[in-house]
């Protein structure tokens, strides 16, 4: 590549172009492996010329954590249309799983510390929102919303991390004859049949 070539680049950079750089970086080699050295070379620019798009490194990590959750909240909204009650539980459960499967890295990112705590949250907003219908259309009273869905959350982040992080490995070919979609389906009938039965409480 020429150096008017990577002139040219550098001349288009702006914040889109470099988040999504960053998310590509994300993408291929881990969230802890995003540095601003890492990400100039990705870009082929030079390391001062990402701090007129970012603050920090801090702050490059924080919107990537936002960016991350508002994509999930994407595709939650668009799972629970249609969706009510336990069915629609079980499908945002599924979309959970299907993110995490498709973006680990992103997963992972968004599952740290939030470091904006203010603009992550405004970012999961959407869904916050969907998670909070289904669970009102199961019969649940207003008081317990935050403590079934932080519930409902961390029984399908444990095994979706765990997957993801490539602890279960590859069952094909083994004497170990378990089918992980049949196992995840049972951990979410076990924590929607939970949320459901707070109802009746």
């Amino acid at each position: 590549m020429t150096s008017d070539t990577i002139r040219g680049r550098r001349g288009r950079l702006d914040q889109e172009a470099v988040l999504q750089a960053a998310e590509a970086l994300v993408d291929r080699e881990g969230y802890d492996a995003l540095t601003m050295t890492s990400l100039a070379a990705e870009l082929e620019a030079r390391v001062s010329s990402l701090y007129n798009h970012v603050a920090n490194l801090e702050d490059l990590r924080a919107l990537i954590q936002i960016r991350a959750m508002r994509m999930l909240g994407d595709h939650v909204r668009s799972a629970a249309m249609g969706h009510s009650g336990t069915e629609g539980l079980r499908a945002l459960s599924n979309t959970l799983r299907a993110f995490a499967r498709s973006h680990p890295h992103r997963y992972a990112a968004l599952t740290r510390p939030p470091i904006d705590r203010e603009g992550f949250y405004a970012s999961a907003l959407e869904a916050i929102e969907a998670l909070a219908v289904m669970i009102r259309s199961a019969g649940l009273p207003e008081e317990r919303m935050l403590q079934t869905a932080m519930a409902l959350f961390a029984s399908l982040h444990g095994f979706v991390s765990l997957e993801v992080a490539g602890y279960f490995g590859d069952l094909s070919g083994t004497k170990v004859d378990v089918d992980l979609d049949a196992v995840y389906t049972q951990v979410i009938d076990g924590a929607v049949t939970a949320a459901a039965l707070e109802s009746t409480h």
